[in-house]
């Protein structure tokens, strides 16, 4: 009798549990499952190498920064070694269309003593209906990926860890970078992690993809989910309003730095109106510096700078290049400081070189005031 109650008692204990982590996500523990193909690839000896227990201090030094990449929709197939995840290097159409020489930006950054790690998720991210979800809701039956990602970058970096990360974000990678950012808050919020260097001082977006409703798979029934983990409904909230909510979540808990370069207006200047009546665009330009490649518009066409916009931002990152404004203050680049992009928050600036020449770019600081940018 007393082994059945026991037996009763334990069973009880599991249902609830069960009934908890289904209601709330506690269940997500930090760690992660080296089988699976997407990841965290970390660069080492001149090859990307899968999280695990048995990784090399070259893979990951814990007395170093760390810099994470995170691709966007259709990686660049023809710069992968592995097939697994998108070698960073210059992109095919930056070489092509901008007559750019290839560069290793991950050699580049590790020499300069950075710890280099890609969000991986190169075979499932051809589908272009499909990422909303698989970033923001669930993926093959599960947590989203960016609980995942979130899950694998703690474990990694671990209790002990006290550099700075800076996360850099490409077209709808740029979601998936806001997403593991906000996922890596929560659990520090939840208590799941301790350790506050395992989120970002620094998110960059580049040419961040923002999410037409038309274009994601189910829209209306996902409009009517939560966001993994957290439980947080959607909503309804279209694309352009969850990007600015979660922006402004991550910077409230955290200061975080965030820098904004849009490129091609249909991924992301398109959803935003800049005369002061969108609340969506208010609230993110609250919350960052937003960028406007006017002058790279113009010397290559919109439709072909989306990925040029990805190497002038990490060109400007791995070359530290400082811009100025026509007032000569300091502009934004991957260069400016965390602090320096924190006190741009709510500016709005143009870049102004028709090449690709980040060394001799500046930026224009777009007055507001009248109601346009």
């Amino acid at each position: 009798m007393k082994r059945l109650l026991i037996g009763i008692t334990l069973l009880a204990v599991v249902i609830g549990a069960l009934a908890l982590t289904a209601c709330s996500g506690v269940g997500v523990v930090i760690g992660y499952d080296p089988a699976t193909d997407y990841g965290v690839y970390w660069y080492a000896d001149g090859e990307y190498v899968r999280s695990s227990e048995k990784m090399s201090s070259d893979a990951f030094d814990p007395t170093k920064p760390t810099f994470v990449f995170a691709h966007g929709w259709e990686p660049d197939k023809e710069n992968s070694s592995n097939g697994l995840v998108e070698d960073l290097v210059t992109h095919k159409d930056t070489r092509d269309k901008a007559s750019a020489y290839t560069r290793d930006y991950a050699e580049e950054l590790k020499e300069q003593g950075y710890n280099v790690a890609l969000l991986g998720w190169f075979s499932y991210a051809k589908n272009l209906g499909e990422l909303f979800r698989a970033i923001w809701i669930d993926f093959d039956g599960g947590n989203a990926l960016s609980v995942r990602f979130a899950q694998e970058l703690s474990a990694v970096l671990g209790e002990d860890y006290d550099k700075d990360v800076k996360m850099v974000g490409h077209s709808y990678g740029s979601q998936l970078a806001l997403a593991t950012v906000y996922q890596l808050v929560n659990f520090k919020n939840n208590g799941l992690i301790s350790n506050s260097h395992i989120i970002p001082t620094r998110l960059t977006l580049a040419d961040p993809y923002i999410g037409a409703t038309s274009l994601i798979k189910d829209w209306q029934k996902l409009a009517k989910s939560k966001i993994s983990y957290t439980g947080e409904k959607i909503g309804e909230r279209e694309p352009k309003e969850l990007f600015a909510d979660k922006i402004d979540n991550i910077v409230s808990a955290t200061d975080i730095a965030v820098d904004i370069y849009c490129g091609m207006s249909i991924a992301s200047t398109s959803y935003y109106d800049y005369d002061g009546s969108d609340e969506s665009f208010e609230k993110l330009s609250k919350n960052c510096v937003f960028v406007k490649s006017e002058g790279l518009k113009a010397g290559y066409g919109d439709f072909n700078i989306h990925n040029i916009v990805r190497d002038w931002v990490l060109i400007s990152i791995v070359d530290e290049v400082e811009l100025s404004d026509q007032n000569g203050d300091v502009a934004p680049s991957g260069a400016a400081s965390d602090e320096q992009i924190k006190s741009m928050r709510g500016k709005c600036y143009y870049q102004n070189s028709k090449r690709l020449d980040v060394d001799g770019d500046s930026m224009t600081l777009k007055d507001r005031s009248d109601g346009k940018y």
